[in-house]
């Protein structure tokens, strides 16, 4: 059963899913003052116009940075759970700062790239071995040699994946625990829900005042329509949505 808006909007969760909501009540109430001000007999055009662009330019930038600032968290989410996705050896992660882990993963890195190269020019093909076979004996290693020199393992693997095009799920997915595939399942979401949020903010089914005629003083002190008094055919045939 395909997911409503609302729906796929209310599964956010987080910050990510209160900015969503926010500014969507913001475009609400914008798109409110539209309709109402379209269906009011009461005034002109001019007035519904001038009232109507005054409250988008007011409350664009708001509802703009409030869809921004909800897709920035929902990538944010998105690459952290994908992070927790990986499986690594225990105290060991996807990401680190320490130099001497850096500095071990590039060791790793280039010694699983010099064994591919080997592994290449040692067999005719086309019995070339498959290489993202050899990352996952690779991987697996890692897994259970554990620690520091573990994690330098994996993180070397991953690299190479990333120098070579190789899918790095293809090479830890059979690794993968419940956990790590809820987490996945959580990135691939949170991915998934940057689709729907608009980058747009809808403008006033008015001609923006000044843009085809001088609105006269008279006009402008009584918005209101006098008794009896009709739309000008030029204007009436303009209004768009």
């Amino acid at each position: 059963m395909t997911e409503t808006y609302e729906q796929l909007r209310d599964s956010a969760t987080g910050e990510a899913g209160a900015a969503w909501k926010a500014a969507d009540r913001e475009e609400h109430n914008l798109r409110t003052l539209y309709r109402e001000l379209k269906e009011d007999p009461r005034y002109t055009t001019e007035h519904k116009a001038e009232q109507a662009w005054g409250t988008y330019e007011a409350t664009k930038e708001k509802i703009a940075e409030g869809k921004a600032k909800a897709r920035e968290l929902l990538e944010t989410q998105a690459r952290s759970a994908e992070r927790s996705s990986v499986p690594f050896p225990g105290g060991e992660g996807l990401i680190t700062v320490d130099t001497q882990k850096l500095l071990a993963s590039q060791n790793e890195a280039s010694r699983i790239i010099r064994k591919l190269d080997r592994l290449d020019s040692h067999t005719t093909r086309p019995f070339t071995p498959d290489r993202a076979e050899v990352l996952k004996q690779e991987y697996g290693r890692g897994l259970e040699t554990g620690g520091v020199q573990g994690g330098a393992i994996c993180r070397g693997v991953l690299s190479v994946c990333d120098e070579l095009g190789i899918d790095a799920n293809v090479v830890v997915d059979s690794f993968r625990k419940q956990r790590h595939h809820e987490s996945l399942e959580r990135a691939q979401h949170a991915a998934h829900l940057t689709q729907y949020i608009s980058k747009r903010v809808p403008e006033p089914p008015f001609r923006r005042p000044g843009s085809v005629h001088r609105v006269s003083e008279a006009q402008r002190k009584n918005p209101f329509k006098r008794p009896g008094e009709a739309v000008p055919v030029s204007v009436r045939d303009q209004r768009h949505w």
